[in-house]
């Protein structure tokens, strides 16, 4: 049990870290501004947000950007 208790208390949070806890920090501030706006668009789609994100060096799929968008934007 220690060694669990020594492991979650080194991590920053509970479960695992999601991709835009990486990939958002990375992006300039036009970037930033594009995919927030772009995730709170009913327009655009999940699959359309993951192919611009992979043109910008950040694979992500549309099933992780689906969960982001849905828990984390709203």
């Amino acid at each position: 049990m220690e060694e669990f208790l020594a492991v979650q208390k080194s991590n920053r949070s509970p479960g695992m870290s999601g991709w835009w806890e990486q990939v958002i920090p990375e992006l300039d501030a036009e970037q930033h501004r594009s995919l927030m706006e772009a995730a709170a668009s009913d327009r655009i789609s999940h699959r359309t947000i993951a192919v611009v994100l992979g043109k910008w060096g950040h694979e992500v799929s549309p099933q992780q950007v689906g969960h982001w968008r849905r828990t984390h934007v709203g």
